[in-house]
């Protein structure tokens, strides 16, 4: 399994409009943080995990070239911004493409995109093709391909954020959450044995819903995986600064990253 971060940062992005502090105007590129988003890949899969306004760049700073399904954890415009970009992927294959969400959240990308589900028109550049599927337990995204094999397990992770409940996700062994206040114990359980866990750490203070630098360490500490990257994160944590304060298990990642399970 290949691992691309496409953005790292929060709602805002890094640098902020019109901020001028030593984090937005700083030369080391692993802060320049767009809109958090990954994409995992291998030989028959190709799945990605919310599909910011930033979606489009990571897509072509990576090459990707298809896509299976993506994997929504809520309806927050910085997490589903980017979802009339997907349209090519139909146009290409003829197929709509697959989300996987909670029905909250598939409210709020009917309404927020109500022309993808409005009777057909004509448009200049077409509409957006979606086949929404609840993400009500775990499933199995086989591989694609004429000479592809084997399946990814998907595991929803219930999550809080702030009183809003979401998802997280477990592919296999690696596992993404993020905009998260409160990782249940249930939660936790379903994700032992995992190798790389992308976790949300907004800012150094507390935050109604985000978790804060001393509360992401202790539930990477908790979830114990191999390797732990921090997302989501504001200007208010500069890379070098911030990593020298953690153990060498946990770190932050950054755009463009890329890591292999």
């Amino acid at each position: 399994m290949r691992i691309r971060f496409f953005g790292t940062g929060t709602s805002h992005g890094v640098p902020v409009i019109g901020c001028r502090c030593p984090v937005c105007t700083s030369r080391d590129p692993r802060n320049k943080r767009n809109r958090t988003g990954v994409w995992l890949s291998d030989d028959g899969h190709s799945i990605a995990l919310d599909v910011s306004v930033d979606f489009r760049q990571g897509a072509l700073r990576h090459g990707m070239d298809r896509l299976d399904a993506a994997l929504i954890t809520h309806g927050h415009s910085d997490h589903i911004g980017g979802l009339d970009d997907l349209r090519i992927f139909a146009q290409v294959s003829g197929k709509a493409t697959v989300l996987y969400g909670m029905p909250q959240t598939f409210a709020e990308i009917r309404e927020r995109f109500a022309y993808a589900f409005a009777p057909p028109r004509e448009y200049g550049g077409g509409t957006p093709q979606y086949d929404l599927r609840p993400a009500d337990g775990p499933f199995s995204l086989p591989a694609s391909g004429p000479s592809a094999t084997g399946n990814w397990k998907v595991t929803p992770l219930p999550v809080l954020h702030g009183p809003e409940p979401i998802l997280g996700y477990r592919v296999d062994d690696f596992a993404f959450i993020t905009d998260v206040t409160e990782i249940p114990d249930s939660t936790i359980a379903l994700l032992k044995g995992v190798k790389i866990l992308a976790l949300d750490c907004l800012r150094d203070k507390p935050h109604s819903t985000h978790l804060h630098f001393d509360k992401a360490v202790e539930y990477a500490q908790r979830i114990g995986a191999e390797k732990t990257y921090f997302i989501h994160m504001t200007h208010e944590l500069e890379h070098v600064a911030t990593e020298a304060r953690l153990p060498p298990q946990i770190r932050l990642a950054y755009d463009g990253l890329e890591l292999e399970i």
